[in-house]
């Protein structure tokens, strides 16, 4: 008769893949708001309402502090403390510096070395510069002019923007719309710096489809320099450039077709991808060791009650402080106020795993030798 139990070594694998099995948990961060969540007009704050006002914020990662877009009663950009929520003031905005587009300001970016970015809204319905402006961190008296064009995209820009990297070798990136304009507008704009202070803009562009036009509106990261993933809810986008030629690498649906907003990090030597569901905050995070088969681990909701409708399915998510296996997960959806949890990966302990081999080992032998 053959012998069915697998071979010493294919059993050593087993351990060594066990000892590396883990779980994941995310948890509301009870500190923010005093229970994970700064529902709009909580504490009678004005800056977070229901009125699509708010669209972008950021993390800084040199302050531990959020930077919140609010267009109630004007343009501010609230300084909110990571681990309370606390209101710390606004950026200082200059005098007639930020002015132009459909919002004068809409999403919102921080670079690794702390500098601030923040674009307007730009659409062939309003005619007028598509601008990026940039305070040096969240002292600055005024901010600059970082980038401005009216001829980068024939469509919409600024409402989604993600950041990466510092210095000289920042790059920022925002995602063409498909509501208004010509062209394929399937992209998205990449702005690139030599001096860390004024951009040049390329339109990364795709032939054929999809991506489709606006696949970049609401949702895109980094993954790396020249690694993009997007979405406007309903499927993943996953592309490369090199210059102004866009190639898509994978497409496959998303878990909603609410899930809009993205921000990748890495954890634990681990890829992951964390997402929002723009119709009901839900939180979801995905292990991205294979970028082309993102693996949902989790997910988690601190908001409570009925929620007010997201009709443009705006918002942001970011990753906040990384501190070994876990990371402060932030989220917002437009009109559903903000969201701060603990992300945590948990390895198996490996005694349970090397005692969960080394038994199956023991019955390996003794299968060996009765057989």
């Amino acid at each position: 008769m053959k012998n069915r139990i697998l071979p010493l070594a294919v059993l050593i694998a087993t351990l060594a893949g066990s000892a590396h099995a883990q779980s994941y948990t995310l948890t509301p961060l009870s500190s923010f708001g005093g229970d994970g969540w700064l529902a709009p007009g909580e504490g009678g704050a004005t800056y977070l309402g229901t009125a699509n006002n708010e669209r972008g914020f950021a993390y800084n990662p040199t302050s531990n502090n959020l930077l919140l877009v609010s267009r109630t009663g004007g343009l501010s950009i609230k300084v909110l403390d990571g681990m309370t929520g606390v209101d710390e003031g606004a950026l200082n905005q200059g005098t007639g510096v930020i002015t132009g587009g459909t919002f004068t300001g809409s999403t919102i970016g921080v670079a690794g070395d702390g500098a601030i970015y923040m674009a307007n809204l730009a659409s062939p319905l309003n005619p007028g510069a598509f601008k990026v402006y940039r305070w040096a961190d969240e002292a600055a008296a005024s901010p600059t002019v970082a980038y401005s064009s009216t001829s980068i995209t024939t469509g919409r820009l600024g409402d989604s923007l993600d950041v990466i990297g510092s210095g000289s070798s920042t790059l920022l990136i925002a995602g063409e719309s498909n509501s208004a304009g010509s062209g394929t507008r399937n992209g998205y704009a990449v702005l690139s710096t030599a001096n860390g202070l004024d951009y040049s803009g390329t339109l990364v562009t795709f032939t054929g489809t999809p991506p489709n036009a606006g696949d970049h509106r609401l949702g895109l990261t980094f993954i790396d320099s020249n690694l993009v993933m997007g979405t406007v809810g309903g499927n993943w986008r996953l592309s490369d450039f090199s210059g102004a030629a866009g190639a898509l690498v994978d497409s496959s649906p998303t878990s909603s077709a609410s899930e809009r907003a993205m921000d990748y990090a890495t954890i634990g030597g681990i890829g992951y991808l964390a997402t929002l569901d723009t119709a009901s905050s839900l939180v979801r995070i995905y292990d991205m060791s294979d970028p082309v088969n993102p693996l949902l681990v989790t997910s988690g909701n601190a908001t409570s009650g009925t929620l007010s409708a997201n009709a443009n399915g705006t918002g942001q998510v970011q990753f906040g402080t990384i501190s070994g296996n876990s990371a402060t997960i932030y989220a917002m959806s437009s009109n559903q106020g903000i969201q701060a949890m603990t992300f945590t990966v948990v390895p198996e302990p490996e005694e349970y795993a090397m005692m969960a081999a080394g038994g199956l080992i023991a019955f390996g032998v003794w299968r060996r030798f009765r057989r």
